[in-house]
């Protein structure tokens, strides 16, 4: 658990270590914040491109070789992205060390399923949670303080934490022999990865390109034609790159649809609070890290907590305590004022982190249950697939809402108040503000359908509880 632990702490630390050091590249490579930016959308191509062929992976190599040679690749691409020498090729690096985040991520928790007995599955995947949450809670304060001194640094603090994971994974991991598989459907490979690129691409330009100009309809339309048709291949196939029938299965389903309403959620609160805090009350990053670390890491004592209660008190009523915290502090922010103090954005913070981290396990825990263990590795293939789009779709959707809202108030988008003089502060600020707490009515909106979805999970439990068990791929 251990070396699971470190490894999905190493994995998402990677994901968020430069959101907010992000301008500071902007100085230091002397480059503008459209070509900085894809520091992060290549990152996030590249985990959400090669999510759909973790499963094929794990059956082909092995959990174990692959979970080490995952480690290996991202320390070295760690090494070499200190030595980039332009923001071209930090960019190339930071690509690359995406692809090895993308496939660490999913193969933890599938070996969590793979190898615990059932009745260790719900501890076991809180300390699992426990991790993706200390990577975003640390992550922002430690790269903010290192940019300070060297950039390099930002890198080079993971590569004792890959070595020490690399010798714990060579001497505690189970061995798993790879199966006897067929070559991987490369025309279902390059059907998802393509849909996937032009799907990532959509909700990561969405902003700048317009939700109905013809760049994003020719994104829609191409993301639609390959999944589509990647669907339609799986289904047909014996042995499919990803098991989609594992959507016949309803509480993996409401499961799976519930993470994802709440990773929106989440990113929601992630993404515009620290923009508020720097761009209207201009605070530094490194200060911006240190306010927010409290309330991240109150997401642990939760998770916690619904480790605990988990099999008392189900995932159901878990899930909708943690809906109606989330939604309660999303509704406080969408009140916030340019003068709103430390304290306020804190303590609602820390209330939206706990329901998250009072719902998130519990919905994860219910849907990984609900199937096999042979499926694990393609269960986890698709959660972290769905995690993947919903966190790009929560961050285009919403800035690109965000930008709308500010121009339908009169405001200039894409203008930051701290950057205009104060005689113009006053006519910027009222429609950024405006906009601000649109954006936060809109995720309380979304958040809410969580509801319906957690009160379905409860009524399968009860259907289910007088009933004989179904095997895998028979139930509807």
């Amino acid at each position: 658990m251990a070396t699971l632990f470190l490894g999905s702490f190493l994995s998402i630390y990677h994901v968020v270590s430069l959101n907010a050091v992000l301008p500071g590249f902007i100085t230091i490579f002397h480059t503008d914040l459209s070509t900085a930016q894809w520091l992060m959308t290549g990152f996030t191509l590249a985990t959400g491109m090669v999510a759909p062929v973790c499963a094929y992976l794990e059956e082909r190599f092995g959990t174990r070789r692959l979970f080490l040679s995952c480690i290996v690749m991202l320390t070295v691409c760690s090494i070499i992205c200190s030595f980039a020498w332009s923001i071209y090729s930090l960019i190339v690096f930071r690509t690359l060390q995406g692809i090895f985040c993308g496939i660490l991520q999913p193969l933890t928790l599938s070996i969590l399923y793979g190898t615990l007995p059932p009745e260790r599955h719900s501890a076991a995947l809180g300390w699992w949670t426990a991790s993706t949450i200390l990577g975003p809670a640390l992550a922002p304060t430690i790269s903010g303080w290192l940019q300070q001194s060297d950039w390099r640094l930002i890198f080079w603090v993971t590569v004792p934490i890959g070595l020490l994971v690399w010798r714990m994974g060579l001497a505690c991991l189970p061995v798993a022999k790879a199966k006897n598989i067929q070559r991987p459907d490369f025309l279902s490979l390059s059907y998802v990865m393509a849909g996937t690129l032009a799907l990532l691409m959509l909700f990561s330009k969405m902003n700048r390109w317009g939700l109905l100009s013809v760049s994003s309809l020719v994104c829609l339309t191409t993301a639609l034609l390959f999944i589509g048709l990647f669907v339609r291949r799986s289904l047909r196939s014996e042995q499919p790159l990803l098991q989609l029938r594992l959507f016949n299965n309803r509480m993996f389903s409401s499961s799976l649809a519930a993470s994802l309403i709440l990773i929106v959620g989440l990113y929601s609160g992630i993404y515009f609070i620290p923009l508020f805090l720097q761009q209207v009350q201009g605070m530094a990053p490194l200060h911006v890290g240190l306010l927010l670390l409290p309330p991240a890491l109150s997401m642990t004592l939760a998770t916690t907590i619904s480790t605990r209660y988990y099999k008392k008190l189900g995932p159901s009523s878990l899930l909708i305590a943690g809906s109606v915290l989330l939604m309660v502090a999303t509704w406080q922010f969408s009140r916030l004022k340019p003068e709103s103090g430390h304290g306020f954005v804190m303590l609602w913070m820390a209330v939206r982190y706990v329901g998250i981290g009072l719902s998130m396990t519990p919905a994860m825990n219910a849907g990984m249950s609900a199937v096999s263990q042979q499926l694990a590795s393609h269960a986890s293939a698709l959660i972290n697939w769905i995690r993947q789009a919903g966190g790009a779709l929560a961050i285009g959707l919403f800035t690109a809402f965000f930008y709308s809202r500010i121009s339908a108030y009169g405001g200039l988008a894409g203008v930051s108040p701290s950057t205009v003089d104060r005689a113009d502060q006053l006519n910027v600020l009222t429609p950024y503000m405006h906009g601000l707490n649109d954006v936060f009515l809109l995720a309380l909106l979304f958040t809410s359908l969580s509801i319906p979805l957690a009160l379905l999970m409860r009524n399968r439990k009860r259907a289910a509880a007088g009933k004989p068990h179904i095997k895998e791929g028979h139930t509807g």
